[in-house]
This record gives structure tokens, sequence and C-alpha cells, in this order.
């Protein structure tokens, strides 16, 4: 910023500097010269006058053939201040009379149109003239010239005036030095006077104009120096009523205006901004280059990303880790399908996060077209659904469903079968103290009492099914939570001809986790058992303990899964029940991501005969 302001400061200094000395040199020159001018113009006069008074006196020497009194007339003239040498030349170049003897007879060196203006050669053509000219010695001379006219009354000598217009030429030469030395001295006044002078205007336009324009202007300049970094609170101060003062305050109210639309923009922004981040579900906006110029918070956290990661990047960089563009041909690219067809569509896709790991998403994309500096451009807006979110919701839903359930089955059947269990003990009492009740009798009613436990043994294990999740895992007898967790769907199985063992190692092993979502794996893996064996079959858990690793194999002799279907059997809302009944496809999603949970492994083993075993290492 300085250096443009010194800039605009030294070119108005070289500018005004440069104009006034141009303009002053000029007007030097030009006064010089009128004056040379003048002052020449003036002693030509004076040559003129005497010329004329000497003319007379020589004509009348001549007359009277007064030759020394001529002689005398050019020697007082020759002694006068100023005057070098007075001469009179014939009309052949040759100098008849002059001040100085020895210039006598001798033949001028100079042309004859040296000697007068308008001779052409011809001494008959000559006019009175003055003019400066150099001498031989380089001497600078005056040189006034006066033709001496042949008159009737001068025809005995020289003939007649027809015959011989002119009888010669007077010439005065003056010494130049002093006059020019005057005009010199009065050059160097002037051009003192003009110098200083010319200082008095420069300092005065100077100072004009730095209080006037440099300072309003550099001013302006500031202001537009903080209002291009971004401070629209600055304002220039110009108290002025010129245009400068009316171009402050223009820029005042242009900056006021500008900053209160900039301050709505970024508001609107944020709103916008916050809006996007509220939808839970990811949001990102694609332009046709594949790049991310927005997205929301969900869409970072998806991914583990920062915002100032994603924005900017390629949306195959961020959800994929690639490098390049997707293979349309592999994975249906939504930027590519709406190009193509600019309709919404939506696909499943499986990202990449940061930190390597998959997830399953669901796609819903969109075409929008807004105009930008003028320009229509596309873009395509994303919203991405984590679909293992679902997994968890639709697990959650369904441990609450069950453990409304569970709280009716308490509500309902729990507490009459225990005041059931109370009388009856009361019952019992009474009877076995009296000796005339049959014994058989006491012995059904025992029964009755043995079966109202099994019953409230049951109900205890729907609770311990259904009851929500804790945040604190602990510690857990595995056998215990198999067997329960059997025991609630044994009788399905025998409904349906299967036969059910348990296969458990001598010792039952523990495991760290949260005994709900043990169950429910559990549960959903015998589930899935009975759906693949429609006509009956055989199910069999075994546990067994690999060194610090506890493994459960659910194996069952069901029609088995197909070979094309193996990869897909884990991904979301897949379903392929042998039993040809509408599945939803969440159960060995659910069972996957719990046992992930508690960073153990689940897997599928479709051996060549016999069961199918579905495994999983805790």
């Amino acid at each position: 910023m300085s250096n443009k302001r010194g800039s605009l400061n030294r070119k108005l200094t070289l500018m005004l500097y440069g104009v006034l000395t141009l303009t002053s040199l000029l007007f030097l020159i030009l006064l010089f010269g009128a004056y040379q001018i003048q002052l020449k113009n003036e002693r030509a006069h004076v040559s003129s006058q005497l010329n004329l008074l000497f003319a007379a006196t020589l004509e009348n020497a001549m007359l009277k053939r007064d030759i020394d009194g001529l002689s005398e007339v050019m020697s007082r003239l020759a002694e006068q201040p100023e005057v070098l040498e007075v001469a009179i030349v014939n009309p052949h170049g040759e100098i008849r009379f002059s001040s100085d003897e020895k210039q006598v007879g001798k033949k001028l060196h100079a042309a004859i149109g040296a000697l007068c203006e308008g001779c052409e050669g011809n001494f008959d053509a000559a006019r009175i003239t003055t003019r400066f000219v150099t001498a031989d010695d380089g001497t600078r001379l005056l040189r006034s010239v006066n033709p001496v006219l042949n008159k009737p009354k001068c025809a005995g000598c020289h003939g007649t005036p027809a015959e011989q217009p002119l009888n010669g030429l007077l010439m005065v030469d003056y010494d130049a030095e002093p006059m020019l030395q005057k005009a010199r001295s009065s050059l160097l006044f002037l051009l003192f006077s003009g110098f200083i002078v010319m200082l008095l205007t420069l300092g005065t336009v100077w100072w004009f104009i730095r209080r006037h324009v440099l300072a309003p202007v550099n001013e302006l300049e500031n202001a537009c120096q903080h209002l291009s970094r971004g401070n629209l609170a600055y304002r220039p101060t110009i108290d002025s009523d010129d245009e400068f003062g009316s171009l402050s305050d223009n820029f005042n109210r242009m900056a006021q205006r500008l900053e209160k639309s900039l301050n709505q923009l970024l508001e609107k922004e944020t709103y916008l901004q916050a809006l996007i981040d509220a939808v839970p579900d990811g949001i990102r906006v694609i332009d046709e280059q594949f790049t991310t110029v927005n997205a929301n918070d969900a869409f970072c956290g998806m991914l583990g990303l920062t915002r100032d990661e994603v924005i900017g990047a390629c949306c195959y960089h961020n959800s994929y880790r690639r490098d390049e563009p997707c293979p349309p041909t592999l994975i249906s690219c939504p930027v590519h399908e709406i190009h193509q067809h600019p309709v919404p569509i939506k696909t499943m896709h499986e990202y990449v996060s940061a930190d390597g790991n998959t997830m399953k998403v669901q796609v819903f994309a969109a075409p929008m077209e807004v105009e930008i500096d003028g320009e229509s451009r596309r873009f395509v807006v994303e919203s991405i659904r984590d679909l293992m979110k679902d997994i968890h919701f639709s697990h959650e839903h369904k441990l609450s469903a069950l453990g409304q359930l569970a709280a009716g089955v308490g509500h309902e059947i729990r507490n009459p079968l225990s005041s059931i269990r109370l009388a009856l003990d009361t019952v019992l009492k009474k009877l076995r103290g009296n000796k005339q009740v049959d014994a058989q009798a006491i012995e059904y009613l025992d029964l009755v009492d043995g079966e109202i436990d099994k019953c409230l043994d049951i109900t205890s294990r729907l609770l311990k099914m259904s009851s929500l999740p804790g945040e604190c895992s602990q510690l857990i007898d595995l056998h215990t939570a198999i067997s329960e967790t059997v025991s609630l769907v044994r009788y399905e199985g025998e409904q349906l001809g299967i036969e059910i063992t348990l296969s458990f190692t001598a010792l039952p092993p523990r495991v760290i986790a949260t005994e709900t979502d043990l169950r429910m794996v559990v549960l959903n893996l015998v589930q899935n058992a009975f759906h693949a064996m429609p006509q009956g079959g055989q199910l069999n858990i075994s546990t067994r303990v690999v060194g610090r690793v506890v493994e459960i194999d659910v194996a069952d002799s069901g029609v088995g899964i197909a070979a094309d279907d193996l990869p897909h059997i884990f991904e979301p809302f897949f379903s392929h029940r042998a039993d040809q009944q509408k599945g939803v496809g969440l159960g060995l999603t659910i069972c996957q991501s719990l046992v992930k949970r508690y960073q153990g492994t689940i897997s599928v083993v479709r051996p060549a005969r016999g069961f199918t075993t579905q495994g999983e290492r805790i």
C-alpha cells in the first residue's frame, strides 16, 4: 500500500516538476529570443538613423570631393563606443573607405549575400539590413548595412542611376559582445527568477494536491484495503465539502449496505448449514466434476472425516478412498446416472470410512440446477442413510416391543401365578398336617406347584430376553444364557419336527458382554436354523474354548445356503428363506453388528454334506 502511494507521489512530483521546468524553459527561450530581437531592432533603428546621417554626410563630402573630410567622419564614427569599423564597399566588394586604413583596397572574403539581405549576388537589390554575424577571427558583430543609392547629381563620377543604381554599401560593425552579455545577464536573472517562481509554484501546488487530493485518495485507498481484507466496519473520514467528501459519504453508505447484506447472507448461510446439519441422515452436494461442495455433520461423522477434509475433495475419494472416478459399469454412480437421466434415483452402496471400515448405506440422489454468476450449473444432492443405524433402531425397537410384552406378561401372568403359588403353599401346609387327607391329593397339589414354578421360570427368562441393553457389560454364564434362550423356542422346534441338542464344554465359559445382546444373537441364529428346516431336522448347539476365545457353533441339517447367496447373507434386508416366507432380512445383520461390538467374529460354513454351521467367536 505504501509503495502505491509513494508511486503516486513520485508521479505527481515528477509531472509537476517536469511541466513547470519545461514551461519555464520555453518561456525563457521565447523571452530571450524576443529580447534579442527587440535589442537588435532597437540597435538597428539607431544604426539606421546614424547611417542615414552618415550617408548624407558622405554624399555631401563626395559631391564636394572632400575625401579627407569623409575619412575624418569615418574615423570619428569609429571612435564611438561599441563601433568597431566603418567602411564603404563598392559594388564589386572592394573596400574603398574604412576607419581602419589597413582594410582599404581589400576584397571582402564574405559572400555578397552575407553583407545584405536580399542581395542575391547583386548589390542592386540591396536594402537596409542589420544582423548578427561572426567575423573571421570569431568575434560576434552586429553589422548594419546601408545601400548608397546613385543620384543624378552623382552622374559625373558614377554614371546615371539607370546605368548604375547603387554606388556602394555603407557598412558599420558594432561590437555585439556587450549586447550579448547584457542579454545573457538578463537571461540568467530571468532564469533565477523563474526558478524561484517555479519552486514557489511547485511547493504551493504540491501542498494543495497533497492536502486536497492525495490525502483523500490515500484515505479511500486505505478503506478499500480494509474492505478487501473483510473489515467492513472501517469507514474513511474525509472532512470536506468537495467531490472527495461526497465520494467518502457514498463509500460509507455503500460499505454499510454491503456489511448489512453480507451479515444477512452469513446468517442465511449459517441457518441453512445448521438446517442440513440437523438432518440425521448424511447430506452431500456434488458438482459435475465429482467435487463435494457441501456436506452436513452427519455425513462427516459417518465417514470419520472433518468438514475441511470433505469439502473440495472428490466424492469417490471420500466414499471409497479411490483416486479416480468409480467405474459406472461396476458401481451405480449417482452423478453419472443423473447426468445421463436427470431424475431422482435410489441405490445401495458400501462406503469405506477413514479408518478402513466398511458400512452399508442407502443413497437417495436428486438433480439440482442453480444459476451462479450468470451461468447455469448442475449439482447432485445425496441423502445417505447408514443402514447400520436402521439395524440398531430395528433391534432396539424389537427389544422395546419384547420389553412391553414381558411387562405385560409379568403383570398379567407372573403376579397371578405368584398369588396362586402363595395360596397353594398355604393349602399344602394345612393338608400335610391333617392325616385324614388322601396322600394322592397332596401329590397332585405338589405337581401343580412344580408346574407353577416352571411358568414363573419362563416369565423370568422372557424378562431377561426382553430387557433393554445396558451401557455396561457384565460377566455372563454362557451355558445358562444359551439354555434359557433355547428353552423359549423348544416347543416351536418340536412342532416343526426339529430335535435340538446342546453340546457344552465341561466347565461353563464366562464372557464379558450384555446378556440381552448375547441372548438375541443365539435366538436369531436358532430361528434362522428353523427357517432352513421346514420339514424338520436336527439342530446342534455346541461351545468350546480355544485359548482366550469362546466359540459357539449353531449347526443344522437344513437345505443350506446357495453359493451365490453366501456373499450377501450379512447385508441388510437380504432375505432368502427356505420355507418360502417373506423375511425382513435383518437377523444376521443384527447378529454381526452385536458380535462386532464385543470384538468378535461371525461366519458361515457350508459343508458339502451334513450340517450347515453358523459360528461365532467371542
